[in-house]
């Protein structure tokens, strides 16, 4: 199977051009931050409300290696991380 063919345009670019060094530090503005957890929130949410043929596709497209549910469990998380971090009065989670 051509995986180039079948993945999606991001997930080329981030396999063809990976990162120097994956754990270095990179500078994001607060306000994307609070946009990246936002789309974490609303991506979790609908796939926890999906129709069936949603969910047919999404199986579909990651060979049934992740459910919608566990996918957007953990969409939630990372979501109520990411809000924890620009909430200096919560800290972490």
């Amino acid at each position: 199977m051509d995986t180039n063919k079948d993945s999606s345009k991001i997930a080329r670019i981030m396999l063809d051009q990976p990162a120097d060094d994956p754990d270095q530090l990179v500078g994001v503005a607060a306000g994307e931050l609070f946009e990246w957890a936002w789309l974490a929130a609303e991506l979790a949410d609908w796939l926890d409300h999906a129709a069936d043929t949603t969910k047919l596709d999404f199986q579909r497209f990651f060979h049934g290696l992740r459910s919608t549910d566990k996918t957007a469990c953990f969409l939630a998380q990372i979501s109520e991380r990411i809000a924890a971090l620009l909430d200096a009065e919560r800290g972490q989670p």
